[in-house]
């Protein structure tokens, strides 16, 4: 359908243009036709040319590489279960934002983005050093307390094409791949035993992703959607994400975004499980460099 709308458009631009051709120099009307002198017209012809010059000069800034930076804050808390200690059962995980931000020992987040035209590419970087000892569900009686310390570093790399680039949203589809790196160390103890285990895993998960942005109104507010999921193929199991925020435009080159992240992953591999799902509020910075 879509095809015969664009095939229907088309014959209508070139009839419309010979009709509009012919009424301009038809030999049997035997007039010429001339520019508009009148005066009220000129505002009209200088803010179209004005128009067209500023739509040829984002033409030509389009065809330039542009690069931005984005650093930002996520504080989310943690659900879901590891297994570091191979005999013995998983403990499950419930940090809440508390919880987390006592556990912080460092923690780094940030990403960049390069575009020319419709071509993307997306960088992200993140590493967490968290040291927790509640929050830890234990399911073995013999023990009654925890300490985990974790160690997580994330690298994603993606590209694609922005299939959608209208003054009302765009849209980018996108493809690449995560870089998970794991060292995750857990101490129990109890009255008569004790156990302790580390692991360290390394892995790629496979992705593809979306992004959106809106305008909201006709000032500096928008809208940005993000989504990925991955791993299924090697890799994780799964592992998807969702992030929403709402941005305000500072200025011409930094804007403003608040929203929510939820991140799940499901690794499992040997002696080592990692099923946990996170979720918190979000603040980013984003500056064209």
């Amino acid at each position: 359908m879509r095809a015969y709308q664009f095939i229907g458009g088309v014959l209508a631009l070139v009839l419309g243009s010979a009709s509009a051709i012919a009424q301009t120099a038809d030999p049997a009307a035997g007039t010429t036709q001339t520019a508009p002198s009148d005066p009220a017209a000129a505002p009209h012809q200088a803010t179209a040319e004005g128009a067209n010059a500023s739509q040829e000069a984002q033409v030509v800034d389009d065809k330039k590489w542009k690069f931005y930076t984005l650093g930002y804050v996520w504080l989310a808390t943690a659900k879901g279960k590891t297994d570091v200690i191979g005999p013995l059962q998983p403990v499950d995980l419930d940090l809440s934002l508390g919880d987390v931000i006592d556990g912080f020992k460092f923690i780094f987040m940030g990403a960049a983005e390069a575009r020319k035209d419709r071509f993307v590419i997306l960088g992200d970087l993140s590493f967490v050093h968290l040291d927790a000892n509640q929050g830890i569900g234990i399911r073995d009686p013999d023990f009654l307390e925890a300490e985990l310390d974790s160690r997580t570093a994330e690298i994603t790399l993606l590209g694609g094409y922005r299939v959608i680039n209208e003054s009302n949203g765009t849209l980018d589809l996108l493809a690449g791949g995560r870089m998970n790196f794991f060292k995750t160390t857990l101490q129990l103890e109890g009255p008569n035993r004790s156990a302790e285990g580390s692991v360290q895993e390394d892995w790629l998960d496979p992705l593809i992703a979306a992004r959106a942005k809106f305008p909201i109104g006709s000032g500096k507010w928008g809208l940005s959607l993000y989504g990925d999921v991955g791993g299924v193929i090697f890799g994780s199991d799964i592992t998807w994400q969702g992030l929403a925020t709402v941005d305000y435009q500072i200025s011409r080159k930094m804007n403003v975004g608040v929203g929510w992240r939820h991140w799940k992953v499901n690794y499992d591999h040997g002696d080592f499980l990692y099923d946990v799902r996170q979720t918190g509020p979000i603040i980013a910075f984003r500056s064209q460099l």
